[in-house]
């Protein structure tokens, strides 16, 4: 694919989602339509696969966030959109929806700091839309809400974005999106952040900091969708234990110090991840 051709890709995008939020005022519903209208026409006229069929998703996201941001709309808001529009769009497509969950995350983040938006409502955005949309994709909820969140902490690292509030924002994200469809949230939330820590120990971030934050987000968001505080607490300190653990000694106990004790009023208990019952 030319240089011309991605940037006629970037500008179908823009103009596409401009052009439907504009007509109808429907941030959300445009979107979704918008992208994935933008997608199936492109690949009536190519033949793009690996890594050219990833960079057409990754043209497409950016013309739509530079769309959106145009129009004056919130970006965050509109992130879940792209995930389920682009999913919708790529659905006839014989590559794997996980690695589009992950190439539309990124994409996201990286645009949505190209344009001076809000990252940490963005990544809020990715990983509900990803789990949302596994309705139409055949994939599990945990399957769908780790590669979100593995691509977004990695984005979100790249481009400098805070860990704390990334990982706020993806325990945000999951309840919310397992709310939505009637999911396991506790499940797809310790999944999720045993993503995230592990993600953010392969990207030299501070693990116990973005462990602790995310049991923050988890408690927070616990109360909004009316899932028990307690467990959500658990299934998130406890994902992000498993999963420094089986980094390192070190990193588990990096991990264990942090969210040993009392986090937003709520006594965490940290289950031993290596023993034997």
């Amino acid at each position: 694919m030319t240089e011309g051709q991605k940037q006629g890709i970037v500008v179908a995008a823009k103009d596409g989602v401009v052009e439907a939020i504009r007509g109808v005022g429907d941030v959300a519903g445009a979107v979704v339509e918008a992208i994935s209208g933008t997608i199936v026409k492109t690949l009536k006229g190519t033949k793009a696969v690996g890594n050219e069929f990833t960079s057409l998703i990754v043209d497409t996201v950016t013309g739509t966030v530079k769309g959106v941001s145009e129009v004056g709309a919130e970006i965050g808001g509109a992130a879940k959109g792209v995930l389920i529009g682009t999913l919708r769009g790529t659905k006839e497509v014989s590559v794997s929806a996980l690695d589009t969950v992950a190439s539309t995350s990124s994409a996201l983040v990286k645009s949505t700091a190209q344009v001076g938006g809000d990252i940490a409502s963005t990544v809020k955005g990715s990983v509900e839309g990803a789990i949302v949309a596994t309705k139409e994709l055949g994939v599990s909820v945990t399957e769908a809400a780790s590669a979100a969140t593995t691509a977004v902490v990695r984005e979100a690292n790249a481009v400098g974005a805070e860990i704390g509030t990334t990982a706020k924002s993806v325990a945000v994200g999951v309840l919310q999106g397992s709310k939505e469809i009637g999911a396991n949230a506790i499940e797809a939330l310790g999944s999720s952040i045993g993503a995230l820590v592990k993600t953010t120990s392969e990207t030299g971030g501070e693990i116990g900091d973005a462990a602790k934050k995310a049991v923050e987000g988890a408690i927070a968001a616990a109360k909004d969708v009316g899932v028990d505080v307690a467990e959500a607490a658990s299934a998130a300190a406890n994902g992000a234990f498993r999963a420094a653990g089986s980094v390192s000694a070190g990193a588990g106990e990096q991990v264990r110090n942090a969210l040993t004790g009392t986090i937003s009023g709520v006594k965490v208990v940290l289950q031993e991840p290596f023993k034997k019952a």
